[in-house]
């Protein structure tokens, strides 16, 4: 009995410890959620706000907020877009957080933010992260205090970026003299108010400026131009405002304003040089963006100011503003690069001078320091003026400036290729003189004619010299003498000492030049003899022809060919022996004396030289004169004259040369 209910109380005493032991574990089981929710971290949540930030993704940015006011995904994206747009954002990075305070149910946390920028130094934001919840069972949020993107402002601000125009730097001689630079123009314009006829004023602007009377009425007559502002027309330059200005005044309405505008007060003397600038194109805009080039801007179109343009222009600078109580705030900056002066080794006088000498001719004369290879003077006829593209040029002008046969707008001074004729018999010369080929008075007898190959090299109008020396070879230019020197020579001497004279080089001027060219000698004799006399392929610029000399004012050694003031002057490459040096000038100074240069004797100065006369396919030939001198100021010059179908060089050039050294030295 006693064991039945012993066994009985036992029974009746496992469930009780069952359902002990199951509250147990759920009050554990409670606890720990408990605990666990007191203890969670808000820091995740911190992270994950601050992740979408950077992807700078707003949409779904509500989902982080709490309850109380904040901004919609659409009134964030709004207003980021209004700062990244100014700002030229171009990343958001969070750099940091940390927490401040913390407890059951607020959190606060310290929070970095770096905003890159296309044209600002990056932006450093240090600024507070609140988190908030209800009750511990809850979720942080994150409670907007608006202080994004920036905390003194917030989201419903507005921003501005001010872009800064450098100022253009100048382009100067080596005296430092303006070559372009700043001037001005003067704006014809209308004040809507003042117009008391408006007949006679659109039929005197037509009449002087060519401007249509519906072009005019549109400009004064558009909406939103109100009756006191100046309504620019046109641009003009100083001879065309001072030829229409008492004409243009007395009409009630019309006044006229000076605005600044690039100037080249040398004009066609050096336009092929300085160029010229004209509205930046699409394909520039793409080339360069590091340059930040705006639509309609005025930018390099050729010569230096197109070469030199990223110099010249300098970089636009930018203000970042924020607009709060109708007035802006300076936030940062990026200061504005005004454009730098590029001095160049060209003398204005000389250039001006040899622009003079050479006239209406087609032709060109390029002047060297031949001490220095700095280019004096690149002068190049015709020209064009680059005052013509100041405020904009014409298509009908254009056209004929393009068109033109005379090709004013191309540089021959670097751009032409010529056969250089008898004064390439210098080179073949110096050549077999400093191979130890020949001697200056090594023996030759001219018949009139020398056979290669059944090809007949003739002398100048079919003189016949007999006997004589190489010294007078070079003096009487004895063209069947220089083919012989040639084919003894060979093909690939001549080439070797074509490329020690730096004759196959294009430099680094800034402007667009040719190589000089030797073509294929060696494919046969007939090629190689006229070769040797600058006939065949044989192609140079009127800048290699100075080159040729400046090497034999300069003891053999081919100086360095620059044109910008500041490059260094490395020391000249050797290609010639002195004594041969010596030998070719005693018969460059004969030339002058006796042979075919007379016409440059005693003219205050000793002149070395050589004519030439290149023969051209249809017959016309082109004139040459070139040679070296020293100043009385003891500067060495080195020089080349052409004159393109100018005929006999002797009597075309030379003369042109004396003309201009005469004049130089007075």
């Amino acid at each position: 009995m006693d064991e039945m209910i012993l066994r009985g109380e036992t029974e009746m005493k496992k469930p009780i410890v069952v359902i002990v032991i199951v509250l147990l574990i759920a009050g554990l089981a409670g606890g720990l959620y408990l605990w666990q929710n007191m203890k969670r971290d808000p820091t995740s949540v911190v992270e994950a706000f601050l992740q979408q930030f950077e992807t700078q993704d707003f949409s779904t940015m509500e989902e982080y907020f709490a309850d109380e006011p904040h901004p919609t995904g659409r009134e964030f994206e709004q207003a980021f877009q209004r700062f990244g747009q100014a700002f030229g954002l171009s990343s958001v990075t969070s750099t940091g957080s940390a927490a401040v305070s913390k407890d059951s149910k607020t959190a606060v946390y310290n929070i970095s933010l770096v905003y890159e920028s296309r044209y600002f130094p990056p932006l450093n934001v240090e600024t507070e992260l609140r988190l908030v919840r209800e009750n511990i069972f809850d979720a942080w949020k994150v409670q907007w205090d608006d202080n994004l993107p920036l905390p003194e402002y917030g989201l419903a601000v507005d921003y501005a970026r001010v872009r800064q125009e450098p100022q253009r730097g100048s382009i100067l001689d080596r005296e430092g003299q303006i070559l372009a630079g700043k001037g001005s123009l003067v704006a014809v314009g209308v004040q809507p108010d003042r117009i008391t006829d408006p007949d006679t004023l659109l039929e005197v602007l037509h009449t002087e400026l060519g401007l249509s009377p519906d072009y005019v009425r549109r400009q004064y007559e558009a909406p939103g131009v109100q009756g006191h502002w100046f309504v620019p027309l046109a641009n003009l330059k100083e001879a065309e405002y001072q030829r229409v200005d008492p004409v243009l005044r007395p009409i009630p309405g019309i006044f006229f304003r000076r605005v600044d505008a690039r100037s080249y007060p040398e004009g066609e003397i050096l336009g092929q040089i300085t160029g010229y600038l004209g509205e930046v194109t699409a394909t520039m805009i793409d080339a360069y963006p590091e340059r930040e080039y705006l639509s309609g801007e005025l930018v390099g179109r050729s010569g230096l100011e197109q070469s030199q343009d990223d110099r010249l222009r300098g970089r636009p600078g930018y203000r970042f503003y924020v607009d709060v109580d109708n007035s802006r705030i300076l936030l940062t900056e990026k200061p504005v690069q005004d454009g730098e002066d590029v001095t160049i080794t060209i003398d204005a006088g000389m250039q001006a001078l040899a622009y003079e000498v050479l006239g209406d001719r087609r032709g060109a004369l390029v002047v060297l320091d031949a001490q220095t290879g700095a280019i004096l003077a690149l002068a190049s006829t015709p020209g064009y003026d680059p005052n013509e593209f100041v405020g904009g040029i014409s298509t009908q002008r254009w056209q004929e400036l393009s068109t033109d046969e005379r090709l004013p707008m191309f540089n021959r001074t670097l751009q032409g290729l010529y056969p250089p004729g008898s004064v390439f018999k210098v080179v073949t010369v110096a050549a077999a003189l400093d191979q130890g080929l020949y001697e200056a008075g090594s023996s030759f007898v001219d018949t009139g004619e020398l056979v290669v190959q059944g090809n007949i090299v003739r002398n100048y109008q079919r003189q016949v010299f007999g006997e004589h020396n190489l010294h007078r070879a070079v003096v009487d230019s004895i063209n069947t003498t220089i083919a012989q020197v040639g084919l003894d020579l060979g093909a690939q001497t001549l080439e070797e000492y074509f490329k020690k004279l730096g004759l196959h080089q294009s430099y680094k001027l800034g402007l667009p030049m040719m190589a000089g060219q030797i073509g294929t000698p060696n494919r046969s004799r007939v090629a190689l003899a006229w070769s040797a006399i600058g006939q065949d392929q044989v192609l140079l610029t009127p800048l290699h022809m100075a080159q040729i000399f400046s090497v034999l004012a300069n003891q053999g050694n081919v100086p360095s060919i620059h044109l910008f003031s500041n490059e260094e002057e490395p020391t000249g490459t050797a290609a010639l022996k002195p004594e041969t040096v010596a030998q070719i000038n005693s018969m460059l100074q004969d030339v002058v004396l006796q042979g075919t240069g007379t016409v440059l004797r005693d003219i205050g100065v000793n002149v070395y030289g050589k004519t030439g006369t290149a023969e051209m396919v249809g017959g016309e030939m082109h004139a040459w004169f070139a040679g070296h001198t020293q100043l009385p100021n003891e500067q060495s010059l080195a020089f080349a004259l052409l004159v393109e179908e100018g005929g006999v060089g002797g009597q075309a050039a030379a003369p042109l040369v004396r003309d201009y050294l005469t004049r130089l030295i007075q």
